[in-house]
């Protein structure tokens, strides 16, 4: 049996967290999305829960995304999205395997990470 791929999405937006887990659901059924717009709470369900996916904005109070993504596992999957692109060190990102989308997400790009992050899981 496959277990469910768990998403985390953060975003200080509550509605484009909402639009991606909306978006997300459609792709799969065989996922947890697990949805934050407090970049601490966030963290602290990344530190004891597992996790696969890690999509987040960059710019938040509190932490921003890069922090949560060194937060989160290894093997986690990472997806920075940002309307913010010149702040963003791209050494940074490469460094933690992390991919970079501009807002607004596209979203067929997206749809592939989730469809390939499900598969690495299921094998």
């Amino acid at each position: 049996m496959n277990r469910k791929l768990e998403v985390v999405v953060v975003d200080d937006e509550e509605q484009i967290t909402e639009l991606l887990k909306t978006f997300i659901l459609c792709i799969t059924q065989e996922i947890q999305i697990h949805t934050f717009n407090d970049s601490l709470v966030a963290r602290d369900f990344i530190a004891h829960n597992p996790v696969d996916v890690l999509i987040t904005d960059y710019k938040m109070p509190r932490f921003d995304g890069l922090q949560l993504m060194e937060s989160a596992p290894p093997r986690a999957r990472k997806v920075m999205i940002s309307g913010y692109v010149s702040e963003i060190a791209e050494e940074k990102l490469q460094k933690l395997n992390a991919t970079f989308f501009e807002k607004p997400v596209p979203l067929r790009a997206l749809a592939k990470i989730i469809s390939e992050q499900q598969e690495v899981i299921n094998q």
